[in-house]
């Protein structure tokens, strides 16, 4: 059996309280009275639907997965590709779903990096442009330079995102069982299933050595073909956290 931390348990205990709040507001959780009331009843203190009781439904499971942030949202993008598993209606609500993380500050993405390389970022790059291009739910994307002169993009992991992220898969886990025993309607989705197949791929995601070598596979696939064009990564300059391109 794995132990779990005191400090680990308590912010699972907070975030799991901050889950419930905002799926009780968004009048997603009554199905969660059934399974345990003593446990459950002090976390669905808040008005079922408040403010929300006129929005369909697709609607509020979208709100609710972006209030949630990051891991739940990913699920949401998943499970818009899944139109056979969650209906046309609900798939099509979730395609709106965006995941545009504030960036981390320009020190937090240099120790992240060098903590990864193991030297400086003025070591490992000629240039590196502090301003990202993009920050998305995972990591953010900085423009730079090499030594040879080439221009590369890289890819810097927000800190603490894989901390956040695990906690949250473990919650997950435990409500899609909770689904699976006494939802009714949501059985049908085989919350248990989809859950464990998006535990495993957004793992994944959260290790860049893994990306690396699909880069390098997909290269591989592709070198006879000149329509295909596949990002080519620096492996000195890459670690499970950091992929420079």
């Amino acid at each position: 059996m794995k132990l779990t931390s005191l400090p680990q348990f308590r912010r699972n205990a907070i975030r799991f309280e901050q889950i419930m709040v905002v799926l009780a507001k968004h009048g997603l959780a009554a199905w969660l009275r059934e399974s345990d009331p003593d446990f459950l009843q002090r976390f669905l203190r808040s008005p079922e639907g408040e403010n929300l009781a006129g929005r369909p439904r697709p609607e509020r499971i979208r709100m609710a997965l972006a209030e949630l942030g990051t891991t739940f949202i990913k699920l949401g993008q998943m499970l818009s590709t899944r139109a056979d598993l969650v209906g046309a209606e609900l798939a099509g609500e979730l395609t709106k779903l965006q995941a545009d993380t504030p960036a981390d500050p320009p020190e937090t993405v240099r120790e992240t990096i060098e903590n990864e390389l193991g030297r400086p970022v003025d070591q490992a790059f000629a240039e590196f442009d502090e301003t990202p291009l993009a920050s998305a739910s995972i990591a953010q994307v900085h423009a730079a330079t090499l030594d040879d002169g080439t221009a590369v993009v890289v890819k810097v992991q927000h800190a603490g995102i894989e901390e956040k992220v695990v906690n949250d898969l473990e919650i997950l886990v435990t409500l899609a069982g909770l689904a699976e025993k006494y939802g009714r309607d949501l059985r049908l989705y085989q919350p248990v299933r989809v859950v464990t197949e998006f535990r495993r791929h957004l793992l994944r995601e959260l290790d860049f050595d893994r990306e690396e070598q699909n880069l390098l596979q997909f290269q591989k696939n592709f070198e006879d073909d000149e329509t295909v064009h596949i990002p080519s990564p620096f492996s000195e300059l890459s670690a499970k956290r950091v992929l420079t391109m």
